[in-house]
């Protein structure tokens, strides 16, 4: 239940003169917020969407005289609609169910839930133990495809570096130093397909 319910009509002409045409409707949005403000008691004000339409009716420049508007007040906060408006749906405010008799309600569950959680704790136990032991599993299978693959590794080496000389071995394991050595041993094309000069 509300603590204050009132309709006011609100003038709005003196508030809204003193602003340019153009702004005739920001600043009657001001006077309505100020006026419930001062007559409520409140400086939260919320305006409802037909009271927003009404003002803005005939355009932001075209504001009405005065405009009659129905405020309900509870705990601090102010909604306000068009006393005229279809639908007053806006200014109810949500209600809150008082719970009764929580306390047997909460020691009913307790129980319930007891025995619940002594059979979850058992079924997660088991689910734990299973993830354990696939992951050691896993950790088993990666330790030797490791193991594997540096055998492979240096059983490939060796086999490319039978009968080749030291200089082939290095290229061998480090194929950028034999891209330079090859690139600073010739000529560039240019110098290649130069013609010689005639004297």
């Amino acid at each position: 239940m509300p603590e204050l319910e009132r309709t006011y009509n609100i003038p709005l002409r003196k508030g809204y003169r003193k602003a340019p045409k153009y702004m005739h409707a920001n600043k009657a949005i001001i006077v309505i917020r100020e006026f419930l403000q001062r007559h409520m008691k409140s400086k939260n004000v919320k305006l409802g969407p037909f009271l927003n339409s009404e003002v803005l009716k005939h355009g932001r420049k075209n504001v009405p005289h005065h405009i009659e508007v129905k405020t309900v007040k509870e705990k601090e906060i102010v909604k306000a609609e068009l006393a005229s408006a279809k639908d007053l749906s806006f200014l109810e405010f949500e209600k809150k169910e008082e719970k009764k008799g929580l306390l047997s309600k909460l020691t009913g569950k307790k129980e319930v839930e007891e025995k619940v959680t002594v059979e979850e704790k058992g079924k997660v136990a088991e689910k734990v133990e299973k993830r354990k032991e696939e992951l050691e599993k896993e950790k088993i299978k990666v330790e030797t495809d490791k193991k594997e693959v540096e055998k492979l590794e240096k059983e490939t080496m060796k086999g490319k570096l039978k009968g080749k000389t030291l200089e082939e071995k290095e290229a061998v394991k480090s194929p950028r130093k034999s891209l330079e050595a090859e690139t600073y041993g010739r000529q560039s094309k240019k110098m290649q397909h130069k013609k010689p000069k005639k004297e």
